[in-house]
């Protein structure tokens, strides 16, 4: 990966771009569900409308990080030689650390990606109606054949780059860190 062009994501940005956007269908209906169950509430307790709106708005990060934990999970046991050697052992049932930096940073991928290809799409259509199969893909996995358009193609291809980027920063601090321990010896 040493000789990878810095400005192409390298394969690790494209894979998680790639389940990102299958996991996208199960986010969606667990925001969904959260918020028509806050929906329900509000009307007997107005003020727990709130609690429930902010809670369906932080679960991606919480699901994404389940998600990342029980993909380690499996990876660990049936592909160990996987494992990156900046991350420790995955062995209880609580997600880890990097796992929640995942939920953080594929929340943020979603919403960065998305606005990134209403922008870069947008202009382009001749009504906002051609942004339905980027609508669609938040609802559920019931329809397929939403996942190859335009708009999502778009949106896999900014969601690696924002992948990407956060690579670039975390190797960099990596390199930051073994730079100062070594000058502190």
């Amino acid at each position: 990966m040493k000789n990878w062009p810095a400005w192409i994501p390298v394969p690790s940005a494209w894979m998680s771009a790639v389940l990102l956007v299958l996991l996208t269908g199960s986010l969606a209906f667990a925001v969904k569900l959260i918020w028509q169950m806050g929906y329900f509430m509000a009307r007997f307790l107005p003020p727990v409308a709130i609690s429930f709106g902010v809670l369906a708005l932080l679960s991606p990060i919480v699901i994404i990080a389940i998600f990342h934990h029980l993909l380690h999970l499996f990876l660990d046991r049936f592909f160990p030689e996987t494992r990156s050697p900046e991350m420790e052992p995955n062995l209880g049932f609580f997600p880890s650390l990097m796992s929640w930096w995942e939920g953080v940073m594929g929340w943020s991928a979603i919403l960065l990606a998305t606005l990134a290809t209403v922008g870069i799409v947008g202009p382009f259509l001749p009504t906002w109606r051609s942004l339905y199969p980027l609508y669609s893909m938040f609802l559920a996995w019931d329809k397929t054949h939403y996942l190859f358009t335009i708009p999502t193609v778009v949106w896999v291809i900014a969601a690696a780059y924002i992948y990407h980027f956060e690579h670039v920063v975390r190797h960099h601090l990596i390199a930051v860190g073994a730079a100062n321990r070594a000058n502190r010896r």
